[in-house]
């Protein structure tokens, strides 16, 4: 890693925090301590010990942070660096506790970040996977409540997974083909299609998560709730107008940078050349994106149509909604009925996601499978990432939760559902994190 690579790491984040000016010898400085603090993560087995602390996606702030020691007269409060937390004592970030000198604060909750990382730590411990990724925002204000990672292997880039752009997001390119249909008026709850196989030209087809049998004749609803692939890919392609859906995921914040955390990759709208292309990428099954746009995207469903910048820091009380508004995406009738479909997902008798209901608590959500790629893009048979996310109470939305588990060790038969793998760890978060919030 170049000295460049964390001075520039350096002037990204600093823009959170404008009163706060460095000469050029301190921004040399810092850099030099920042990259030894890395070396030091490195070190620490799969930075389990200081995930513990802030959780492995907030690596970017905190470093920083940890460079703000030494600028002892311009700090409130720090984060533990990497020495101090090597003696194995286990703590957690307060958004209270981080107070730069303009008065903004960390938007990370110490509580609900300490359910993310136990939730992590059991999962972690029950299946090995080779990476896992949560995130938790506020939907009505685009605040990042905690975020976590963890991963069997170290990779040389340095990224966060959160915004590493990750192959075929399946829970939230569908949501968007809906909310499209919806909105444009192409989609109907009631209309009947034939569910199993979809055959779009010759040799090419859609087939449904049941290895292509489907439920034979249903409506369009039903298949929503069973997370009929062929049912999205009809509404991608058949239904909306020509070249739509791309617009569509554009104006949700997919293919482009949401500039939360340094480093963030753009992610990749689909290629939507041929049917096939439409109708995959319909379904999920193309492109890439972030876990922070995926959040982003569908924050904006939960919220009643407005796309919010995702962000960690803020001033203050003073921050509204309004603040970080990037557009609106869609009506707020449409994305209510999308809410209420998704909820129904859950809620009804054929719901694929009823493992993810919660007793006390209304979710709606959508969950998805995806086989693996290689570097080249070709499917790696036998090897499968999970991810789910869902907001709750659905008619009022406090909390929204994105989690991804990639390749976790276990039978065949788990696999190929999945969802016992990540419905516990949400299910957890969010649970504890609702009675939290309601407490307090």
């Amino acid at each position: 890693m170049t000295p460049f690579f964390e001075e520039k790491e350096i002037s990204t984040v600093l823009q959170s925090f404008p009163s706060l000016q460095l000469d050029e010898d301190k921004r040399h400085e810092i850099a030099s301590h920042i990259r030894r603090e890395r070396e030091l993560l490195v070190q620490m087995k799969k930075r389990k010990k200081y995930a513990k602390v802030i959780g492995g996606a907030v690596a970017s702030f905190a470093l920083l942070f940890i460079a703000y020691q030494w600028i002892p007269s311009e700090v409130t409060s720090s984060v533990p660096s990497a020495q101090q937390t090597n003696t194995g004592k286990s703590q957690s970030t307060n958004a209270s506790e981080i107070i730069m000198p303009s008065g903004t604060v960390l938007t990370i909750d110490r509580k609900i970040q300490a359910y993310v990382d136990e939730a992590l730590d059991k999962t972690n411990a029950a299946y090995n996977p080779e990476n896992m990724s949560v995130v938790v925002t506020d939907p009505n204000t685009g605040e990042i409540l905690a975020m976590g990672s963890r991963r069997k292997h170290e990779y040389n880039d340095g990224l966060a997974e959160s915004v590493r752009a990750i192959p075929d997001p399946v829970v939230a390119f569908p949501i968007v083909t809906l909310a499209a249909a919806i909105e444009e008026g192409r989609y109907h709850d009631n209309e009947v299609y034939d569910s199993g196989t979809y055959e779009i030209t010759p040799r090419q087809m859609i087939k449904d998560y049941n290895r292509g049998v489907g439920w034979g004749k249903i409506t369009y609803l039903e298949g929503i709730q069973r997370s009929s692939n062929v049912a999205f890919a009809k509404l991608g392609y058949e239904r909306l107008p020509k070249d739509s859906l791309g617009k569509y995921l554009k104006r949700f914040g997919f293919g482009a940078k949401t500039d939360t955390i340094f480093g963030e990759e753009a992610g990749q709208i689909p290629k939507m050349d041929t049917p096939y292309d439409v109708a995959m990428a319909a379904t999920g099954h193309a492109g890439t994106a972030t876990a922070i746009q995926q959040v982003a995207a569908i924050g904006a469903i939960a919220n009643g149509g407005d796309l919010l910048k995702p962000h960690m820091s803020k001033k203050g009380k003073s921050d509204t909604k309004h603040d970080y508004k990037v557009r609106q995406v869609i009506t707020k009738e449409t994305a209510k009925r999308v809410r209420e479909i998704l909820e129904s997902a859950i809620s009804s008798a054929a719901g694929a996601s009823k493992a993810f209901s919660i007793k006390e608590y209304i979710v709606a959500g959508q969950a998805g499978i995806a086989e693996k790629r290689d570097q080249q893009g070709s499917f790696i048979e036998g090897k499968y990432t999970y991810s789910f996310i869902g907001f709750a109470p659905s008619d009022d939305p406090k909390l929204l939760v994105y989690i991804a588990v990639d390749d976790p060790q276990t039978d065949l038969g788990v696999k190929l559902w999945g969802q016992e793998i990540v419905a516990p760890p949400f299910k957890e978060i969010m649970e504890n994190s609702l009675q939290y919030i309601q407490q307090r």
